[in-house]
C-alpha cells in the first residue's frame, strides 16, 4: 500500500477546502436567490394590491348611495321643533361619477324621507366637464321634483361660479339661494328658526352683519348656517355670533378615507373641517361626504351619501 506523502495530504486538504467553499458559495447563492424570489413576490403582491385599490376606488367606491342619519339635540330648540327633518346633500358634481341614474336614485331616496326642508351646499356640476342645455334642463326637472314640506335652500359652491346657469337651475327648481342672507322657518307654531347662507369666501365677500340681521342676544332662536366650505366658516369662528348647527360640503371628507387616519385628499378651502362631524361649544358641525367626485375621481371607504338630521329639543 502506497504511503501518503505530505504533499498528497496537503493536496487532499486543499481539495476539501475548495469543495467546502463551493458548497458555501452554493448555499449563499441559494439564500440570495430565495431572498430575491421573496422580494419579487412581495413586489408583485404590492403592485396587485395598489392596482386593485386604484381600480376599486375608481370603479366601485364611487358607486352606491347611502343615507347618514343623525339626531341633533339642543336646548335652544322649542319642543314643537322636535322631529323636524332636514335633508342635506352636497357636491353632486354632475357628470363626474354621478350621472343621470344616480341623480334619479338621489331624488327618489330624498322624497321617501319626506323632509321638512332640503339643503344643498354647493358644487352642482363638475367644472371639468361640458354641461349642455339638455343637461341643464334635466337638472331642473329632477331637482324640481325633490319634495320638501316647508322649503328648499342652497348656497354657491366654488365650482358653481364657473357654471353660468347655476342660479337658473336652482331657482327654477324652487331652491332659494342664500348668500349673506337668511330665511325664517316656522313649524307648527309661531316659534321661529333661522337659516342663513354664506357665499364661498374665496370667491366673494362674506358679510356676517347682513347674514345675521335677525340676530338678537336677548332672545336667541335656533340658528342654522349653511356654507360650502370650512374656510368660509372661519368668519363665524372669529365672530361673536352664536350658531347651533352648521352644514358644509366641499371636502368630500377627503375622498379616500383610510382607517385610523382619515381623508387623504384635502385642500386649504376645507380649512380644519373635513371629517363628517365636529362639536364646538354649542355648535354641531356636519360635513357632507358628497355624491360625485372632483378632479381626483376616487372614493375609498367613503360611499356617496347625503345626510338626514332629526332635530330634538332638550329639556
Amino acid at each position: 500500500m502506497k504511503k501518503e506523502t505530505r504533499e498528497d495530504i496537503e493536496k487532499l486538504n486543499d481539495e476539501e477546502e475548495i469543495e467546502n467553499q463551493d458548497k458555501q458559495n452554493d448555499s449563499k447563492e441559494e439564500v440570495v436567490e430565495k431572498k430575491s424570489h421573496k422580494f419579487l413576490n412581495f413586489m408583485i403582491l404590492l403592485i396587485i394590491l395598489v392596482v386593485g385599490v386604484i381600480f376599486y376606488s375608481k370603479y366601485v367606491g364611487t358607486k352606491g348611495l347611502i343615507v347618514k342619519e343623525y339626531r341633533v339635540e339642543s336646548n335652544i330648540l322649542t319642543s314643537n321643533f322636535s322631529g323636524f327633518k332636514i335633508v342635506h346633500f352636497s357636491d353632486l358634481l354632475y357628470k363626474s361619477t354621478f350621472g343621470k341614474e344616480e341623480v334619479d336614485e338621489l331624488v327618489k331616496k330624498i322624497n321617501i324621507l319626506k323632509p321638512d326642508i332640503v339643503i344643498f351646499t354647493g358644487d352642482l356640476v363638475n367644472k371639468n366637464v361640458k354641461i349642455t342645455a339638455e343637461d341643464t334642463n334635466y337638472l331642473i326637472e329632477k331637482l324640481s321634483s325633490i319634495y320638501a314640506k316647508i322649503g328648499k335652500f342652497a348656497v354657491y359652491g366654488d365650482y358653481d361660479y364657473s357654471y353660468k346657469d347655476y342660479e337658473k337651475v336652482m331657482t327654477d327648481s324652487n331652491f332659494k339661494i342664500l348668500s349673506n342672507s337668511y330665511e325664517e322657518i316656522y313649524y307648527n307654531t309661531n316659534d321661529v328658526m333661522y337659516i342663513t347662507g354664506l357665499p364661498v369666501s374665496s370667491k366673494e365677500s362674506v358679510n356676517l352683519d347682513e347674514a345675521f340681521k335677525f340676530y338678537s342676544d336677548d332672545k336667541r332662536s335656533y340658528t342654522i348656517v349653511i356654507a360650502h366650505d370650512g374656510k368660509t366658516i372661519k368668519n363665524i369662528d372669529d365672530s361673536t355670533y352664536e350658531v347651533d348647527l352648521i352644514l358644509l360640503g366641499h371636502s368630500l371628507n377627503g375622498s379616500v378615507v383610510l382607517p385610523f387616519y382619515g381623508g387623504i385628499f384635502k385642500d386649504s378651502n376645507s380649512y380644519k373641517y373635513s371629517k363628517p362631524y365636529y362639536s364646538k361649544g354649542i355648535t354641531d358641525i356636519y360635513v357632507s361626504s358628497g355624491l360625485g367626485t372632483n378632479k381626483y375621481g376616487y372614493r375609498l371607504f367613503n360611499t356617496p351619501s347625503f345626510n338626514l338630521y332629526r332635530l330634538k329639543a332638550q329639556p
